[in-house]
């Protein structure tokens, strides 16, 4: 008997130290009933270690096509030879793969990606064809070109992520339309609502920050290539061509404006996604608020929870802490973006260089958050049965009963508060204004106190979300009108930007596969 206990004591400290490997990474973990999820510990971890890539290395793409669909242009209006342009597509086809496959680095000693681009493409194809790309064009557009497909594409997946989280509250505050919970003011007890009004609120926003980001995306798909330094070209180029290649949207006609504008669809999606952070700032003080071990309301999963290097009992919502120090980040670079240009003279200054590594910073900072929260309202534990509980204490019920003694006994409604607040504090001792409190309240003024029997009626909750008819109001029926209405209008400003994404992807694979169908 006692070898099979040595045994059965041998294999469960085999377990623990193989769960305790697993763990090894972070030294916290072993509290936690889940590992938490690594991308996770990378959201909250953030830069400590992380290396950071090169702005120019995040532009290599969209230079690619920017060059190919300037070069597919020059080309078309006999420019330069077909020979000399399928030398220029071979070379920038061969960069491509080499950099899908992260077989090519940036030189340092070429400045920056156009002149790294245009270098690969003359060592790899000649002089003849490489040193005739930059005709027409100056890196100045070139650069503002690049930054509108990237700006255009991060813009687009951060409208995507965002709808996707918006669907997913949707999905939960249809379910939780009846479900129970306090609402708050001043951080304080307040009036009765439900967790799906709640989740409502979160998407009609959210809504407004589509409407804002497919704003800024109509703005950013313009086309600057061929404004050149800032003032035009000698070379007979077609703008309205490489708008069609790169699936713009219109040409930005003005060459000047296109390049003193440089900072502008920077600071404008900075602005925007500052708004955002601002909401999802709150969103994740909710998180908290709600789901501390004295409110009990929420929980979240362990997998998005991290713990305490000293203290083994912790389960920290880190994530959260760390969207909100997202928001103030996002604040300090939006402000930077908005100075850059001011009070200079209109033409190329090399103060809007930084604009670039600003917008990235912000982007690389925020891009992942609402796929974080995606995440985590998924799992998420609603504990229906605490908010129920909490909705039957702190006299959350005294503003429906004022309103109630108001219609009823036609009375002010001040009169009324007068009434419930005194009511309430005769009733502090207990958990729920008590009948005798009401009814010496009312003797004492001179009203009738027949209307105190209706107190019970007040006294469940669900009645009193009931009594909530009006539109965009919390009671079950309203939520649920809502809830459709907010899908409705999500899938409204969804569809320009499907149509968009359809368009960039035939645009794209159109130049790419340009030498193919037509030398």
């Amino acid at each position: 008997m006692l070898a099979f206990f040595l045994f059965l004591l041998k294999m469960v400290n085999k377990r623990i130290e193989k769960d305790m490997k697993n763990k090894q990474s972070q030294i916290w973990n072993s509290r936690l009933s889940k590992q938490t999820l690594e991308q996770n510990v990378l959201f909250c971890a953030g830069r400590d270690v992380q290396v950071l890539p090169m702005a120019d290395e995040i532009l290599l793409p969209y230079d690619i096509w920017t060059n190919r669909a300037h070069c597919i242009m020059l080309q078309k209006q006999n420019l330069i030879s077909k020979t000399n342009l399928k030398c220029i597509l071979k070379g920038l086809n061969h960069l491509e793969k080499l950099v899908e496959s992260g077989e090519f680095q940036l030189d340092p000693n070429k400045e920056d990606v156009h002149i790294n681009v245009e270098s690969f493409v003359t060592e790899n194809q000649g002089s003849d064809a490489g040193g005739r790309m930059h005709i027409g064009r100056s890196r100045n557009d070139q650069s503002a070109c690049d930054m509108r497909l990237y700006l255009r594409s991060v813009s687009i997946n951060l409208f995507q992520s965002l709808k996707q989280l918006a669907n997913s509250l949707l999905i939960q505050a249809e379910k939780h339309n009846k479900s129970l919970m306090p609402g708050f003011t001043h951080y304080q007890p307040a009036m009765i609502t439900t967790w799906g009004h709640w989740l409502c609120s979160y998407v009609q926003g959210l809504c407004r920050d589509l409407e804002r980001l497919a704003f800024a995306i109509s703005q950013i798909n313009r086309n600057p290539l061929g404004a050149a330094a800032s003032f035009g070209t000698t070379w007979d180029i077609n703008r309205n061509l490489t708008t069609k290649l790169m699936a713009f949207e219109k040409v930005d006609s003005n060459t000047l404006d296109c390049i003193v504008s440089r900072w502008e669809n920077e600071a404008h999606l900075a602005n925007v996604v500052t708004m955002l952070m601002v909401k999802l700032s709150i969103v994740a003080q909710d998180l908290i608020f709600l789901s501390h071990p004295y409110s009990d309301l929420i929980r979240i999963k362990d997998s998005f929870l991290t713990g305490s290097s000293i203290m083994p009992q912790k389960k920290n919502p880190d994530f959260a802490e760390v969207i909100k120090s997202k928001a103030s980040l996002s604040q300090g670079i939006l402000t930077s973006l908005l100075s850059v240009q001011k009070g200079n003279l209109s033409g190329y200054n090399r103060d809007t260089q930084v604009t670039k590594y600003l917008i990235m910073d912000l982007i690389r900072e925020c891009e992942s958050v609402p796929i974080i929260l995606n995440n985590v309202f998924e799992s998420l534990f609603v504990n229906t049965q605490e908010m129920r509980k909490k909705c039957e204490t702190d006299f959350m019920n005294s503003i429906d009963f004022a309103e109630h003694l108001s219609r009823n006994l036609d009375l002010p409604f001040r009169e009324c508060y007068h009434i419930m607040a005194n009511a309430v504090k005769l009733s502090e001792y207990k958990t729920k204004i008590t009948p005798d409190a009401l009814e010496k309240t009312l003797a004492d003024l001179g009203h009738p106190t027949k209307i105190v029997k209706d107190l019970e009626y007040f006294h469940e909750p669900k009645n009193i979300l009931e009594k909530r008819k009006h539109l965009g109001s919390p009671s079950p029926n309203q939520t649920l009108i809502q809830v459709e209405e907010l899908g409705k209008l999500l899938s409204s400003l969804s569809f320009p930007i499907e149509s968009l994404e359809k368009k960039i992807f035939k645009a794209k694979e159109n130049c790419q596969n340009y030498k193919i169908k037509r030398i």
